[in-house]
């Protein structure tokens, strides 16, 4: 009897559990049905991205990563059969060991007020990878980091196998850091991260942002009063890459290579 009672009740959790997921996922595509899209790149064409859309980051660029980023390479980023893709290479070019690719909206195209962000994704896998969905201020050049903020959708790192991250970043007077930098993240495991497209996604409305994959909500946060100015409400742009190695990504596993990051779509909606 007490076996009996025990299944039931784990029974009926499980159901509460759904019920509650289904809930959430009905009130996303309820909120989504409110939106209207002002933006997209379906990657449909073929060769480089579309270059009114996406910039370039180029060079050993942050966080001490092993990668170079390279410029217009469709070695490292093209459009092929439908998605993006941003592969990563084991080569030697520009005094580096690996070769990849970072593309981002910044002075192309920055996304204000109450939106919606979501990319649908495929994600490479190995020690040493570290794909990224993510945006951050478009005053970046003004304020520097972390006073632009980073709202970082997805990030994956080779060495946790099937966990996912979402995390915020920014710059907060109340801490006693010396730059002042803060942070509040979560994370989700998925069996199929490599074999499927998953949809990672960001909701701003005011000052609360919130962090979805396949419509779970992942992190809400609300921006606390001590934050820098405009963190959380500014114009923000878009940013796609994967990084090797660095203080993150870590040790590197060379029999991996090659590796490649896939974008079907990303789409904006407006509130």
């Amino acid at each position: 009897m007490i076996v009996m009672k025990r299944i039931r009740l784990f029974s009926t959790a499980m159901v509460i559990l759904m019920t509650v997921d289904c809930i959430i996922a009905q009130n996303v595509q309820t909120e989504k049905s409110k939106a209207t899209l002002v933006w997209s790149d379906e990657f449909n064409g073929t060769g480089l991205p579309d270059a009114s859309k996406w910039g370039y980051e180029v060079g050993f660029v942050r966080n001490k990563e092993k990668q170079y980023y390279t410029l217009e390479r469709t070695q490292n980023v093209r459009q092929e059969a439908g998605n993006l893709v941003i592969e990563s290479l084991k080569e030697d070019f520009q005094g580096a060991n690996y070769t990849s690719a970072s593309i981002n909206t910044l002075e192309k195209k920055s996304f204000e007020g109450d939106i919606r962000i979501e990319v649908s994704a495929k994600l490479p896998q190995g020690k040493g990878i570290w794909p990224a969905i993510w945006m951050m201020g478009a005053n970046i050049k003004q304020v520097g980091w972390p006073k632009c903020g980073e709202l970082d959708i997805m990030e994956f790192v080779g060495h946790t196998p099937g966990k996912v991250f979402g995390t915020l970043h920014w710059w907060d007077s109340s801490t006693a850091k010396e730059d002042k930098h803060m942070s509040k993240g979560n994370n989700l495991m998925i069996s199929d991260l490599h074999t499927a497209f998953h949809v990672y996604s960001l909701e701003r409305k005011g000052k609360t942002i919130s962090l979805f994959i396949d419509g779970k909500n992942l992190l809400t946060f609300a921006a606390p009063p001590t934050a820098y100015e405009n963190t959380f409400t500014g114009p923000l742009y878009l940013l796609l890459n994967t990084a090797v190695g660095g203080s993150w990504g870590g040790d590197i596993d060379d029999s991996i290579f090659p590796q490649k990051f896939l974008i079907d779509y990303v789409r904006v909606y407006k509130f």
